[in-house]
């Protein structure tokens, strides 16, 4: 048996909660945490601000503590609870003192359960987030990875970002009443994984998760549609003219039409990497280092989480000067890896650092907790993650090298830039 096999308690405390506990040698210190089905994706067509509100608003007071209250019983102990949502998931995190594990649980499980979802403390956050988004209006970055996606899929597919002013008016738009209908339904027992590490008995954790969570509802959300696909993919070329900037950036790709689970996944992710996923890869050697021509530029695939038709990318960023000749020397490069493939000293390199940095990140708690998390939201056995460093290593240099020229087509890259052109 592996580290993970090994080590890893899971359990069914509550029904429609499994935990996942790895007692570590760090003393006195306990970090969890957990995430439930209840992303943006289950939003619906109506809203997709909606998961994102709620789990913002979960911590600005319960039918029994408010906000206040919150805030000095955690701040009184050095804990902190922590909701957030992503594209699939809901989710929490927590730090905390192992004595301190009972108070901290009943805290979480009175926010999961019993928000009140105040409309001043709502219009609040509107108010804060839409400040943040207006600020997006002038990042170039943002704002071409908008319109590259906006160009791959269709509107209604998962993978579509919408533009800032329908993000707006998507926040604006929101009501209390969005957020009790949405709570309702997502907020309760079925999909709820909870990883736990630190200097933890596993006992009495679970009887701690039993006792805070036994009396929830079940969940009661619909299935998410995942039959739209991407786009057809064709050449593209286009730009938005943002003024008076003094970078612009440009995101070259296309969609690859297939997800994480599919047996072609780690050859692509690998080919992916080795063209522009670190500091020492070839679009930082060449267009960087060697012609000077980029601020920053790097590769990698996106969107094909939990079944979804994802898509690979290179971006960079660039002066408005060097635009047209940073587009060109990307192209070249990308052409290259397409005809001639990877090397297997790359490949031989490219394992090293992606299993090295693997095993790094598992040094720390919070580190595990989050290997442990990703892995059971992947509906993946926990041995999955002692093979990890096998199915890396094991990967051939012609099972890389087939799956650049199966997934890439440099005749029908999206090519989208956003900034200062010309001094426009």
């Amino acid at each position: 048996m592996g580290f993970f096999e090994n080590q890893v308690i899971t359990t069914n405390p509550v029904e429609g909660i499994k935990t996942h506990i790895i007692p570590t040698k760090a003393k006195e210190v306990i970090t969890f945490s957990g995430s439930f089905n209840g992303g943006a994706n289950y939003s619906g067509n109506i809203n997709p601000k909606i998961s994102s509100i709620t789990a913002a608003m979960v911590d600005k007071g319960t039918t029994n503590r408010s906000k206040y209250d919150i805030s000095e019983v955690l701040d009184s102990v050095g804990a902190e609870i922590k909701f957030g949502s992503t594209q699939h998931h809901t989710f929490f995190t927590t730090h905390c003192l192992k004595d301190n594990i009972p108070m901290v649980i009943d805290v979480l499980s009175d926010e999961f359960k019993n928000p009140v979802f105040e409309n001043n403390e709502l219009e609040k956050l509107k108010t804060r987030l839409i400040g943040q988004i207006e600020q997006s209006r002038e990042d170039t970055k943002k704002q071409a990875h908008i319109l590259f996606t906006q160009k791959i899929y269709p509107e209604n597919h998962l993978n579509y970002q919408f533009e800032i002013d329908e993000t707006i008016d998507f926040i604006n738009s929101i009501t209390k009443d969005d957020l009790i209908s949405f709570h309702n339904k997502a907020y309760g027992l079925g999909s709820m994984n909870i990883a736990v590490a630190g200097d933890v008995d596993d006992r009495l954790f679970n009887d701690q998760i039993n006792k805070a969570f036994n009396n929830c509802g079940s969940q009661n959300l619909s299935q998410i549609e995942k039959t739209l696909k991407a786009n057809e993919s064709i050449p593209i070329d286009e730009s938005l003219n943002i003024k008076d900037k003094t970078s612009a950036d440009i995101y070259i790709g296309q969609s690859i039409g297939i997800d994480e689970e599919h047996e072609d996944y780690y050859a692509l992710m690998m080919g992916v990497y080795i063209l522009g996923g670190n500091f020492s890869a070839r679009l930082m050697q060449t267009v960087r280092d060697e012609q000077g021509l980029t601020y920053g530029i790097g590769s990698s695939i996106s969107g094909l989480k939990f079944g979804l038709d994802g898509y690979w990318t290179t971006w960079g960023t660039f002066a408005p000067q060097l635009i047209d000749k940073g587009k060109e020397a990307t192209l070249e490069q990308i052409q290259i890896w397409y005809n001639n493939g990877i090397t297997k000293d790359e490949l031989e390199a490219k394992k090293s650092t992606i299993t090295g940095t693997f095993k790094v990140g598992l040094d720390t708690t919070g580190g595990l907790v989050s290997q442990i998390l990703s892995n059971v939201e992947r509906s993946k056995e926990i041995k999955h993650l002692d093979q990890y460093p096998d199915i890396i290593n094991n990967l051939k240099l012609d099972q890389v090298n087939n799956a650049i020229g199966k997934y890439i087509d440099p005749k029908k890259l999206t090519i989208v830039s956003a900034g200062s052109f010309n001094n426009k």
